[in-house]
């Protein structure tokens, strides 16, 4: 024969049991938020990043020849096997030491990198000034006093570049950069000013 319970105890079990789903929820919920989908580490690449590209093409070398530089990019994207030649000379194969960066630790070897000269002056120009040009447009020049190097890497480290992280996308400062780049138009002084960049 079936006993009823007392009313207080019903109200007991009933609160014990909305206890234990929310218990059982919070948990849940709680489990859920640590888990962190971990971003995607970009692999070797085989040629320059595009967007480093369009910054180097479309706003350092328009605007540095506003400035009467005719700059070349002398070395860009370099593979590995490119690098360790590089390294190796002066090394294990005859002639002088042009590069201290192993393969695999240099930002050229990320494709974020480019060393440049002017076609007529060669090394012989104002790389203080072409620093400040590069800066406007988003870029480094090269740490260890090599002034010929501009890269991008917003306060990444090589190591941080060899474990896969990437620097974020550049933005130009100025459309009128993209419109005389499709229309293949030089930049003028007058569209710098027009963007309200500095006199560099």
């Amino acid at each position: 024969m079936f006993t009823p319970l007392p009313k207080t105890h019903y109200a007991f079990l009933a609160a014990v049991l909305t206890a234990a789903i929310v218990i059982g929820f919070y948990f849940s919920h709680h489990q859920a938020k640590k888990i962190v989908v971990q971003p995607k580490l970009a692999p070797m690449p085989t040629a320059i990043d595009p967007n480093f590209n369009t910054q180097v093409n479309e706003c350092f070398l328009p605007t540095a020849a506003v400035y009467g530089y005719n700059l070349r990019i002398t070395s860009g994207f370099r593979s590995l096997s490119e690098q360790n030649q590089i390294y190796e000379q002066g090394r294990t194969v005859d002639g002088h030491i042009v590069s201290d960066t192993p393969a695999g630790r240099s930002i050229h070897n990320f494709g974020f990198a480019v060393d440049v000269a002017d076609r007529i002056w060669a090394f012989n120009i104002d790389w203080a000034k072409l620093g400040k040009i590069a800066a406007y447009c988003g870029l480094e020049q090269g740490p260890d006093g090599d002034l010929a190097h501009f890269e991008h890497r917003s306060g990444l480290s090589r190591d941080d570049f060899v474990a896969g992280l990437r620097p974020p996308a550049l933005s130009l400062p100025c459309a009128i950069m993209e419109t005389r780049a499709q229309t293949n138009k030089p930049l003028t002084r007058k569209d710098l000013q027009v963007c309200g960049a500095p006199k560099f």
